[in-house]
């Protein structure tokens, strides 16, 4: 097995570093400390993530997007994994939890 140096945080990596570290804050603040989901099969505080309304891809990077609350919720996985699979059930839960763009 080859051995090579692993490859440095580019940008857009460090762009996501920063803003997990905003959004953690953000969400300390607010009080919202488990599923904001709520889907049949939902683990509760177990395993959260933030999920994000777009494909982090689309936020190119940009740290004030990727921290923006109106762009990302606090999802278990079995949750997050569901409408991250159906566009319109993630646009529905995102309406409903945060309203339109």
């Amino acid at each position: 097995m080859k051995k090579t140096p692993l490859r440095r945080c580019g940008k857009i990596g460090k762009a996501n570093i920063e803003a997990n570290k905003r959004l953690k804050e953000v969400f300390e603040n607010t009080n919202i400390r488990s599923c904001e989901i709520k889907m049949e099969g939902c683990l509760g505080n177990w395993t959260l993530a933030f999920c994000h309304r777009h494909p982090r891809l689309w936020y190119n990077g940009d740290v004030e997007k990727l921290s923006d609350y109106k762009q990302v919720i606090i999802g278990c996985v079995s949750c997050h994994e569901k409408i991250d699979r159906d566009n319109d059930l993630l646009e529905k839960v995102f309406n409903k939890l945060r309203g339109k763009e």
